[in-house]
């Protein structure tokens, strides 16, 4: 990323999202967004995966990811909203009272697009869900990285856990989701991943500039 000027300082962090279909580049892209958040505002910031980082949503986490459990969509969805709420309860709303920012891997979208389009759940009542219970605080930046079911595939290799286990017509399935998404609730923004990881990163960045100011 090429350094630009100084951004102004706000009092409350800002918490970003980074979303997509497995392999879009999505960890890799966070992680650089973290570090350059960090750097470019000398204000400490937070890398987390969602399901995850808390003690709670890791145990929640290995169990939905797990080969020996079949949990339905629905059930599915009541445990990574329950994972969510912790991590906003417990991380993501202490951090950005302090100033600090919040870089985050997944989020709404993601089970929007896994459980309720893939998964065959009512979409209203998936979002009632999320927004009712795991709604605070509300991402300033939501960004979709937008890359073909195949070329996700060729990145990722082979499946490593239950949901990657579903094959490529239900990750077809997955990425109309985030399309779906995009258009339903708005206030995403859909980047293109199917390019060199310093071009998406830029594209990143200038994103999260705006989103600063």
């Amino acid at each position: 990323m090429v350094p630009t000027d100084a951004t102004p300082p706000r009092a409350r962090g800002l918490f970003v999202v980074l979303d997509g279909i497995d392999g879009c580049g999505k960890s890799t892209q966070a992680r650089r967004l973290a570090t350059e958040l960090e750097r470019r505002t000398g204000r400490r910031t937070h890398h987390l995966r969602e399901p995850g980082s808390t003690s709670l949503g890791e145990s929640l986490r290995a169990l939905l990811l797990s080969r020996e459990h079949r949990p339905t969509a629905r059930v599915e969805t009541l445990l990574f909203a329950a994972a969510r709420a912790q991590m906003l309860d417990e991380l993501v709303e202490p951090a950005l009272a302090r100033g600090e920012h919040v870089v985050c891997e997944r989020f709404h979208p993601s089970t929007f697009a896994y459980q309720a389009v893939a998964g065959g759940l009512d979409e209203d009542l998936v979002l009632g869900l999320l927004h009712g219970f795991a709604g605070a605080p509300r991402p300033d930046l939501v960004l979709l990285l937008d890359l073909s079911v195949d070329a996700a595939s060729a990145r990722r290799g082979a499946a490593t856990d239950r949901i990657e286990d579903k094959g490529a017509a239900f990750q077809e399935r997955v990425a109309a989701g985030y399309r779906r998404y995009a258009e339903k609730v708005g206030g995403s923004i859909v980047l293109r991943a199917d390019r060199g990881e310093d071009e998406v990163a830029r594209d990143v960045w200038s994103e999260v500039e705006r989103a600063l100011r």
